[in-house]
């Protein structure tokens, strides 16, 4: 009997654990304006915090992919890190002086894919 209750508890704590997990984990997309590889490497490491497990900019797509724990953190904190870095997101434009502070190959407002 004990070692029927004991294997229960233990299929229970596990069957728990594996949908708790599963459903903290979100995957989304959004576009983050950027021009250059250097822009990658600067949204990428941006957007990388406390919770997140995947990001990857696509330079002809302007789109963000990633993936993150929904317990840890969220979109907003995601894309104010992304702001702050001098990268307009859908929906936010960054700030004229963290904008300003892009190397100029990296000004996407005014140049061209490269």
């Amino acid at each position: 009997m004990k070692f029927i209750q004991k294997t229960l508890i233990l299929v229970g704590i596990a069957a728990a654990s594996t949908g708790y997990a599963q459903k903290e984990v979100v995957e989304d997309t959004i576009l983050v304006k950027g021009i250059c590889n250097m822009c990658k490497e600067r949204i990428e490491s941006a957007a990388y915090g406390k919770g997140v497990k995947y990001v990857s900019w696509e330079k002809a797509t302007d789109m963000l992919s990633l993936a993150y724990r929904s317990d840890k953190t969220n979109l907003e904190e995601i894309e104010g890190r992304i702001l702050t870095a001098g990268h307009s997101t859908e929906n936010h434009d960054a700030q004229a002086e963290q904008y300003a502070k892009l190397p100029d190959c990296c000004k996407y407002e005014e140049g061209h894919k490269h």
